[in-house]
């Protein structure tokens, strides 16, 4: 009997063989159907987005029904019974499964987003967005209004269908296969989250309810501050219905000349002044001594209100790096003295050659003047990619450049949800702040030539982080401004080419400073301690001289409990400042990363 058992059983084996590979062969087939009908279906669709302004509503519609077609015959194919079958076989399963519900996802989005995408598309031209005179059309955007939360629905849905899937764990072909779709998916749908919830506010914030005031200050990284630099310049700007209006400018001898400069209009509590200088509170250049962007706003609206009787919807603070990133989508503006500003020379000329060529106070005023307002018509005029644009916007943001305050408590939690408030956090659920800052004291303009790093180590078993700062005076020999040359060093009997740098080391809310290098300041008796809005803080005077690296650093331990993830803020040069997260504090804190 035995021969006939195994030749019985020889037998099935070779039938279920023969039976699975038919029906893997018919498998195989229809995944390779399904993909080519998705495949069809992206060609089509980067045709239609290349030809839409081209094409009349019968080739939109015919374009349209096609990519529907083709992902309908996807969704099809892979509801299919064998792919349930194959969905339950071990391993290939899971690749099985995130195949059909990418092919799911992806209808989700054709048959809900992409036909309100289209009708937005056509109706708006997002490359002509500049408007005659200055400003922005918001047209584009109130018709955005309407569309955004059907695309958003969408996304969010399509999100909830794609989220179980670990391309991690997937083959190789499958998961490069999905995985643009995956990230895409994953990008867009909170971006499109925060598009619905904040796209009333901007247009509200761009005047489109009632002219809105806003306070621009320009950050002089060259004579530096905690938030970038001198707060020197500023304008005054309108935003009526998209359009801006130049209303008026300042500097620091605007509040000398009205007899407001030096006097105190803000009290601050005096654990804080114990920080900083005494003019903190009083004089308008020091207005940024703090990293609190809300104590400097605050700072600024009191002194022109009391100067002019003028007040603000918000106040806006960037740097000349800033304009340096938007003059590179915008193309150069040519100033009042025939010179080009361009993303090159920028930076360079504001900062450094602005001072060697124009020695007196009121010549460099000015060229200053002149500058800002060339820029400001030449980028609210011009034609420019507004994709580009939102990138060197997001670029400058990364870097600490750009900060919002605003009265309306809606467009505050828009800076807020950006990142660009430059508050010191309320405590460290949401972000756990480490900041080390930078003050001039030289009364110079050297810090143009500072370049700096960063790097931060944590000891997990301690609770503690130690932050480590590199400084580097790289001035040159033939610098002679007496602008740009400390005006406070003889009485230190230090070279006027030496920088001397308060340096501010600040604890997150509960934290406290164990440990601080140097120990003793350059200046013993500048050195201060105070707390700002619950946070720790110590400042240190440090000498960096001519061609010398100096290297300063503090230790922080942290308070008991869950910490949100790190936060270290710094303040902003003339040049990028490259920050290094260890990972040895991925123990600590949820995404060291994003620290940086």
């Amino acid at each position: 009997m035995w021969p006939w058992i195994v030749g019985s059983l020889i037998f099935l084996l070779l039938a279920g063989g023969i039976i699975a590979g038919a029906f893997g062969m018919q498998f195989w087939s229809e995944a390779q159907r399904a993909r080519a009908a998705v495949e069809r279906a992206a060609v089509a669709m980067e045709d239609l987005r290349d030809n839409l302004d081209s094409a009349d509503t019968a080739q939109v519609r015919a374009a349209t029904d096609e990519i529907q077609a083709n992902v309908t015959l996807a969704v099809r194919t892979v509801d299919g019974p064998l792919w349930d079958i194959a969905a339950n076989v071990p391993f290939i399963g899971r690749n099985v499964d995130a195949v059909r519900r990418v092919t799911h996802a992806v209808d989700v989005l054709v048959e809900r987003a992409l036909p309100p995408g289209l009708q937005l598309m056509a109706a708006t031209d997002f490359d002509q967005l500049t408007v005659a005179g200055g400003g922005i059309d918001l047209e584009p955007f109130r018709q955005v209004q309407g569309s955004i939360p059907e695309i958003a629905a969408a996304f969010a849905d399509a999100q909830a269908i794609v989220a179980p899937i670990d391309t991690t764990a997937l083959l190789p072909e499958v998961s490069a296969s999905i995985s643009d779709v995956v990230e895409l998916i994953e990008v867009a749908t909170p971006a499109l989250g925060v598009a619905e919830k904040y796209l009333p506010t901007l247009l509200d914030m761009a005047g489109s309810g009632g002219v809105k005031t806003y306070l621009l200050i320009f950050q002089n990284n060259a004579e530096i501050r905690a938030t970038g630099g001198n707060p020197a310049a500023s304008m005054i700007v309108t935003l009526a219905d998209g359009r801006l209006g130049y209303v008026d400018q300042g500097s620091s001898q605007t509040f000398y000349q009205a007899g407001t400069q030096g006097e105190e209009y803000v009290a601050l509590p005096a654990e804080t002044t114990r920080l900083y200088l005494p003019t903190l509170t009083r004089h308008s250049q020091d207005f940024t001594f703090t990293p609190d962007f809300p104590t400097t706003a605050q700072l600024f609206e009191a002194l022109w209100s009391h100067t002019t009787g003028a007040t603000f919807d918000g106040v806006v603070s960037i740097d000349p790096v800033v304009l340096s990133y938007l003059l590179a989508v915008s193309g150069p503006v040519t100033l009042g003295t025939g010179e080009q500003l361009t993303a090159d020379n920028a930076v360079r000329v504001l900062l450094s050659d602005a001072y060697e060529r124009y020695p007196d106070g009121d010549d460099s005023d000015a060229f200053f003047a002149d500058a800002a307002r060339q820029v400001f018509d030449h980028l609210t005029t011009s034609v420019w990619d507004p994709l580009q644009m939102l990138a060197a916007l997001e670029r400058s943001a990364d870097e600490q450049r750009i900060y919002l305050a605003f009265d309306d408590p809606a467009a505050q939690a828009l800076a807020v949800e950006f990142g660009l408030d430059g508050a010191l956090a309320a405590d460290s659920t949401t972000q756990t702040q480490i900041g080390i800052y930078l003050n001039d004291s030289s009364v110079g303009k050297l810090e143009y030539h500072l370049s700096s790093s960063i790097a931060a180590t944590c000891d997990a078993a301690a609770r503690t982080i130690t932050t480590t700062m590199t400084l580097q005076n790289g001035i040159a020999d033939g610098i002679r401004s007496s602008f740009t040359l400390g005006a406070r060093n003889a009485r230190l009997g230090v070279p006027r080419t030496t920088m001397i740098l308060d340096v501010l080391f600040f604890a997150p809310p509960g934290a406290q400073i164990t440990q601080t290098v140097p120990l003793r300041g350059d200046v013993p008796r500048w050195e201060r301690t105070g707390l700002e809005k619950g946070h720790t803080g110590v400042s240190k005077t440090v000498f960096v001289g001519k061609g010398q690296t100096e290297t300063v650093s503090f230790t922080v331990a942290l308070p008991a409990g869950d910490l949100g993830p790190l936060r270290l803020r710094h303040t902003p040069t003339a040049t990028s400042t490259p920050v290094t997260i260890d990972a040895s504090c991925a123990a600590l804190f949820p995404d060291p990363s994003l620290g940086r």
